[in-house]
């Protein structure tokens, strides 16, 4: 973590979502491995499963105005 944090933000971001994307795309191989992988494809399952490669980077939509934003920051640091 120490080399992380020592990197350019956006580097440090990325590298963390492509880990994490990793991590998702190794349990759901596992999952499909133990009990469909007789029944469909894997792109298939993971399609279904609805994990696709790249979701740690889909941001919802927030319609929240920047005062509304800052109140909820606000509460959260106290």
């Amino acid at each position: 973590m120490k080399d992380i944090f020592s990197m350019p933000f956006f580097d440090g971001y990325e590298l963390i979502s492509y880990a994490l994307d990793a991590e998702l795309e190794e349990k759901l191989f596992v999952r499909w491995v133990a009990g469909y992988q007789f029944a469909m494809e894997f792109k298939e399952f993971k399609r279904q499963a609805g994990g696709n490669t790249g979701m740690v980077n889909v941001a919802k939509a927030d319609n929240r105005t920047a005062g509304e934003i800052l109140n909820t920051v606000k509460e959260i640091i106290g």
